[in-house]
């Protein structure tokens, strides 16, 4: 289990310069403060009281850095601690402020989407009648982090991965009942399950070519298999060749954990 770690801010308060004159400089001062006063209340975990100190500083001083940044972060972190749709949709918007002021900061931006993205899969579980609409959100907001010019080989391959497996979960979710009652799989719900595992093949598939030593991309992959073969109910043949995927997708699994163990040094 991964440890739900605090939120914490860090500022070096000596890099923020002050490079305008007269009241904009009384402006940048107060702004500055403001926005250290609010990083204190952030690291006490009262978010609300440093999400209000984030926006005198933007007021203040609009270009103020890491502000709005901050900012963002603070109505997230509310956003955490409540779960509401009305502090997710304002979570969207403020990392969509800090993005269009920092658009070639492509570092923030990358930064912007992975929080988004984030904030999307835990919408997904608040309103039933809008989980799919989410679901597809955070997706396309995953494959704008792959596109950046920027994107790392890790960050494509982590979201591929990603997006594979919420397809593989999706078509699991649509059986399992069945599955664990030992019962046949009603044939509308395999045709429902038919483009998420196809789509769950693709994404895993990328996640694979991008970065070959994935280990959980193969062995997800080879639950997908698992998926694909309960669709072939009524042919025999094909569900046997799919199932030897499974054996040989999640030998190569066992075999990366074990050399990338080897490779781990002792303590």
């Amino acid at each position: 289990m991964i440890a739900k770690l605090k939120p914490i801010l860090l500022i070096t308060l000596g890099a923020l310069v002050v490079a305008a004159s007269g009241c904009n400089v009384i402006n940048t001062l107060r702004a500055k403060n403001s926005l250290n006063e609010g990083v204190h209340d952030f690291n006490k975990g009262s978010f609300e009281d440093a999400e209000k100190k984030f926006e005198r500083a933007l007021e203040l001083s609009p270009d103020l850095p890491n502000a709005r940044l901050f900012h963002a972060r603070a109505i997230n972190a509310r956003f955490d601690q409540a779960l509401t749709e009305d502090l997710g949709m304002q979570t969207i918007k403020a990392y969509d402020d800090l993005m269009n002021r920092n658009k070639d900061n492509l570092e923030a931006v990358d930064q912007s989407l992975a929080f988004q993205a984030a904030v999307y899969d835990k919408l997904t579980g608040l309103d039933p009648t809008k989980a799919q609409e989410y679901k597809q959100k955070q997706r396309e907001t995953l494959l704008r982090r792959a596109e950046l010019a920027s994107a790392s080989v890790q960050t494509k391959a982590d979201v591929y991965y990603t997006i594979g497996v919420g397809y593989w979960k999706e078509s699991y979710e649509l059986n399992y009942q069945y599955a664990k009652a030992n019962q046949t799989i009603p044939s509308d719900v395999l045709e429902r399950m038919k483009p998420h595992v196809q789509r769950a093949h693709e994404y895993l598939q990328k996640a694979i070519s991008v970065k070959p030593d994935y280990a959980n991309a193969w062995f997800y992959e080879s639950l997908v298999y698992i998926e694909d073969a309960k669709t072939e109910q009524q042919d025999a043949a094909k569900r046997k060749q799919l199932l030897a995927h499974v054996d040989e997708y999640r030998a190569k699994y066992i075999k990366m954990q074990k050399e990338q163990a080897e490779q781990t040094p002792s303590k």
